[in-house]
């Protein structure tokens, strides 16, 4: 049996950007934009609480942290 990819990155990348771009239009106002908003902020709510009840894997805090020198660099660089 073969492995099957549950999820499709490229289609969840987009739809968040998507949504982003929808956030910060002028073209709608505070009340649609913050309803989007907050449902940006359950998704991320309801990754933190999966990705806490995941195993460890190996090379996975290097991973994190390689990651994490990645974003704060492109924060410095802003």
């Amino acid at each position: 049996m073969g492995f099957k990819k549950p999820i499709e990155r490229n289609s969840i990348t987009m739809a968040i950007l998507k949504t982003h771009g929808e956030i910060c239009s002028p073209y709608n106002d505070g009340y649609v934009s913050w309803g989007m908003k907050q449902e940006l902020y359950e998704i991320k709510f309801l990754l933190d609480e999966i990705l806490k009840r995941e195993p460890t894997f190996v090379g996975e805090e290097e991973w994190l942290e390689e990651q994490s020198k990645k974003q704060m660099w492109s924060e410095l660089k802003r």
